[in-house]
């Protein structure tokens, strides 16, 4: 690649296109304890970049040690190895932490103990609901807010086994890639910054800034024990909007645009879509299949999902105010040669549904979704016996609500659609979600249909600032993530360079849902955020799940100059 910039040298505004009268800081590297001055833009700027943030003159090793010591390395693939071998695996419907289906997560604990003896030897370390983990290493200025970063122990189950190259609990190193489950998602993640963590207090760090490890254990359960349980001791401890910001698992990573190019897009997560999984509970009289009605009640039910799938579909929505706008303005402006012609004007014509299917229809699903509501049949069951009618028909239909939406909308356009087939059928309809009157007849029916939503459905999370003229954290923590990865070239490249890239950070959201969804009152700054390059990671929730070990020790590196960078930094006197 060719880089703007050589190893520690902050690079000029020119380098990023940034119009000199619009720069947000000045162009030097700083320590932490020196005040920035912002200069106010003239107007607003497309895409503007927050200058790199340099490490802190703290004594410490550079953050480069994690990529280039063998020793580390050697001895950072044996812990994420460990790691996985703990099947901390779980269910959809998992209530209680004391089931003996958690024994793994209690083993998993007691190894993190063995592997980092400094952490739970330096910090206050907390069970919250028996398995949830809170690690606070106490600042010396009570006055700074807390950073909290968050990863969850738990791994989504297994179906095969025989299916994986290695198995999938063995935590197999080949020399560059960690196999197995969890490996990225996210054991990776919980072991980075519980290793970041371990170097900084070998060396004798002594925090300024209160830092906060908040670790779950039910979030592929959508969260309810964990992260549910840990938020709200979070709120009292230390009140609503009380953290500098927030870093979970999650976002795109870091891509590029075209294979010779030497710009490099961050791209934290800084909202989600929300969430509704619809339950379909269809009870009919049964009998002998000798003997059946014109439709069987999976008939019925296989009728009611098709017409789903068929009617009012929904449809992508791209305003300004959607994080995927401003990251387009981003591309448009430092990869003009690598994005679509028509980009650039049908950003700027105002019609957030024609650019939304534009940018739907030429980039496919994987960005359609960021923009649309998903609906996705994924359980259906009915029947005991090929003689016997079905008289319980259930089913589950799972949906992502994009950010134009919302749940209570969902749930209407679904009662819109199936009330008329319930009517055809002689079906009784029932809506049991909170908040709705919902008057039963039970002696009177024998047929009936019951939506209610598996738990509560989640609104579309509120997005995190990213603009680096007026969020003074944004703009730090892009700073900082500028700083780790235009430090070194791409340890992936085929070819191997010495020149860095130049990095571009932009937010973007996420279609899945994190642990994040139970802290939205600790902070209006929230980052979804794996930092894995395009290749670093595959398959995750799937066989062969894997991470290349240069993308686990990238991540660390982010997370050791996050807490420096932070440290001492004291956003008044910028």
């Amino acid at each position: 690649m060719k880089g703007l910039a050589l190893l520690g040298l902050v690079p000029s505004a020119l380098a990023l296109n940034i119009p000199t009268q619009q720069i947000l800081f000045p162009e030097k590297a700083t320590s932490h304890n020196e005040a920035i001055e912002a200069v106010e833009p003239a107007s607003r700027e497309t895409c503007p970049q927050a200058p790199k943030v340099a490490a802190p003159y703290d004594g410490f090793h550079s953050s480069l040690t994690f990529l280039k010591d063998e020793a580390f390395r050697a001895r950072q693939a044996q812990r994420l190895s460990r790691a996985v071998q703990v099947p901390t695996t779980v269910g959809d419907y998992a209530t209680d932490p004391y089931d003996e289906s958690f024994e793994p997560v209690v083993q998993f604990q007691k190894l993190l103990e063995q592997m980092f003896p400094l952490v739970h030897k330096h910090a206050e370390l907390e069970h919250i609901n028996r398995l949830g983990l809170v690690f606070t290493f106490k600042g010396a200025d009570t006055t700074r807010k807390p950073v909290l970063f968050m990863a969850h122990q738990d791994v989504v189950p297994i179906a095969d086994p025989s299916d994986w190259t290695y198995p999938p609990f063995e935590g197999h190193f080949d020399g560059e890639w960690i196999w197995g489950r969890g490996s990225s998602d996210c054991k990776n993640v919980l072991i980075g910054l519980m290793s970041s963590l371990e170097d900084l207090l070998s060396q004798n760090w002594r925090p300024q800034r209160t830092v906060v490890l908040a670790f779950g254990f039910d979030e592929e359960s959508h969260g309810f024990l964990g992260a549910g349980s840990i938020a709200p001791v979070l709120e009292e401890r230390y009140g609503k909007d009380s953290f500098e910001f927030i870093l979970d698992e999650g976002g795109m990573g870091l891509q590029s645009l075209g294979e010779d190019s030497d710009i490099v897009y961050a791209l934290p997560g800084v909202g989600e879509k929300g969430s509704l999984d619809l339950i379909l509970d269809l009870a009919v009289p049964g009998g002998h299949s000798s003997i059946p009605p014109a439709h069987t009640g999976v008939g019925i039910m296989s009728e009611i999902i098709y017409e789903l799938e068929r009617q009012d579909l929904f449809s992508p929505w791209l305003d300004n105010s959607h994080p995927s706008h401003g990251m387009l303005e981003c591309q448009v402006r430092y990869s003009p040669e690598h994005v679509e012609s028509w980009l650039a004007d049908k950003l700027t014509e105002g019609d957030a549904a024609s650019l939304a299917e534009a940018v739907a229809e030429s980039r496919g699903p994987a960005v359609r979704y960021t923009l649309q509501t998903s609906q996705a049949a994924d359980l259906f069951h009915g029947g005991v016996k090929t003689n016997a009618l079905p008289e319980k028909i259930s089913a589950v239909m799972n949906y992502r609500v994009a950010l134009h939406m919302t749940p209570d909308q969902l749930r209407e356009r679904a009662v819109r659609i199936i009330r008329p087939i319930a009517e055809r059928h002689n079906i009784t309809m029932h809506i049991a979600f909170p908040g709705e009157a919902d008057v039963r007849d039970d002696s009177a029916e024998d047929r009936t249909l019951t939506l209610s939503p598996l738990s509560v459905p989640l609104k579309p999370a509120p997005i995190s600032p990213t603009d680096p003229l007026s969020s003074k954290t944004w703009a730090r923590f892009a700073g900082v993530a500028r700083s780790v990865f235009e430090s070194h070239p791409n340890p992936l490249a085929k070819s191997k360079s010495e020149s860095s890239p130049t990095v571009v950070v932009t937010g973007d959201i996420m279609t899945g849902n994190t642990d994040t969804r139970f802290y939205w009152s600790l902070s209006e700054n929230i980052y979804r955020w794996s930092p894995s390059r395009a290749g670093g990671t595959f398959n995750i929730h799937t066989v062969d799940e894997r991470i290349h070990l240069d993308v686990h020790l990238e991540a660390m590196m982010l997370y050791y100059d996050l807490i420096r960078s932070f440290d001492g930094w004291d956003e008044s006197s910028e």
